[in-house]
């Protein structure tokens, strides 16, 4: 029996306007997002906060509890789903920039980590809110 090995270099073969229009379809997921989280009667206090190369997407207020939010946007055709992209590392990152806001900014609310999960396909674009996605209790 072969075995094949896959060799990576690091690079993609997408396009630059593959990349602009990624980037386009993330900024219309956050958009998307925090419209909907501001119909739901929270407060956006930040959008895309960051420090260093860490960032968080959405920072918001539902009632007393401060809402760390990820957004995913993925196509119909890719392999994980928007919230599995969401991994160990990723959410070890989130928490700890999450933390710093806290201190920086003198929060005292109780806070809560969210994912929210957008998938364009051939119907249009479908949002999935994942409350409380994952704790900091488990990091």
């Amino acid at each position: 029996m072969a075995l094949l090995k896959f060799h990576t270099s690091g690079t993609t073969n997408r396009t630059s306007e593959d990349r602009r229009e990624s980037l386009e379809f993330g900024k219309t997921g956050e958009q998307m997002s925090a419209n909907y989280l501001i119909d739901k009667g929270y407060i956006i206090l930040e959008h895309n906060y960051h420090r260093g190369h860490l960032e968080i997407d959405l920072i918001a207020l539902d009632g007393d509890e401060l809402v760390i939010v990820e957004v995913k946007s993925r196509t119909n055709n890719t392999l994980l789903s928007p919230e599995e992209a969401v991994d160990h590392k990723k959410r070890k990152d989130l928490i700890r920039l999450a933390n710093e806001y806290v201190k920086s900014h003198n929060r005292k609310e109780n806070v809560r980590f969210d994912i929210i999960a957008i998938v364009k396909n051939e119907h249009g674009m479908e949002l999935k809110h994942l409350k409380n996605a994952y704790s900091i209790m488990s990091y």
